[in-house]
């Protein structure tokens, strides 16, 4: 088979999957209950009345997409090889991609989201993205809020009825009838892009993660 032939059966194949991916994020929403938690800060942003950096971990990010505020969402994804697959599935939520990193300072990824965060759009990130450790922020995502002069909001989900992967972010797959929690914890300021504010993400985060389990 030629390199043209190859190349264009798997973008076939590769949208064909993510119709698949999106079909089913879609009926786990319609067929289970949900519940939101929104701390009162956080409500005017849900709302749509500023913007902020949506934080999700990498293993919670599956419902996330259902997580829509009025302002338009930029998701960033890495260039692993799952990255295209991750922004099509993204596509059928009219939420766009932003292709990079913000590990490495000065990039164009971290311009591209102070721009559209200045522009007044929402950002999506997953601090311990896309290799992990699990659960651990780096220090980009403060990078940017300073930057940016933008809050960040810990996002995350937990399903009654799910399956845990064996990959190394410990992926959640939600499965239909069922209970879902979100929570959608208190915006953080940040005010220098040093360690106490990584951290503070960081704890942030999991304690929403463990808030959401408990529920």
């Amino acid at each position: 088979m030629s390199l043209s032939k190859r190349l264009l059966k798997s973008a076939f194949t590769q949208s064909v999957l993510s119709y698949l991916l999106a079909s089913y994020i879609r009926l786990v929403m319609l067929t289970n209950r949900k519940e939101f938690h929104i701390h009162p800060a956080a409500a005017g942003l849900m709302r749509g009345e500023g913007n902020a950096i949506f934080a999700f971990w990498h293993g919670r990010m599956m419902l996330l997409p259902a997580i829509n505020p009025p302002r338009k969402m930029h998701v960033l994804i890495s260039e692993h090889r799952d990255g295209k697959l991750i922004s099509q599935v993204i596509g059928h939520f009219d939420q766009d991609t932003i292709v990079g990193s913000t590990s490495k300072g000065g990039t164009d990824a971290v311009r591209n989201i102070v721009r559209l965060l200045k522009k007044g759009d929402n950002v999506s990130i997953t601090p311990d993205g896309p290799r992990g450790p699990n659960q651990q922020a780096t220090i980009g995502i403060a990078t940017v809020a300073r930057l940016a002069r933008k809050p960040v909001m810990p996002v995350t989900f937990s399903a009654s009825k799910h399956k845990r992967m064996r990959s190394w972010d410990r992926f959640m797959v939600a499965k239909p009838f069922g209970r879902i929690v979100f929570c959608i914890g208190e915006p953080i300021m940040v005010e220098e892009a040093d360690e106490a504010a990584r951290a503070a993400i960081e704890t942030a985060m999991n304690d929403l993660v463990e808030k959401a389990d408990a529920l």
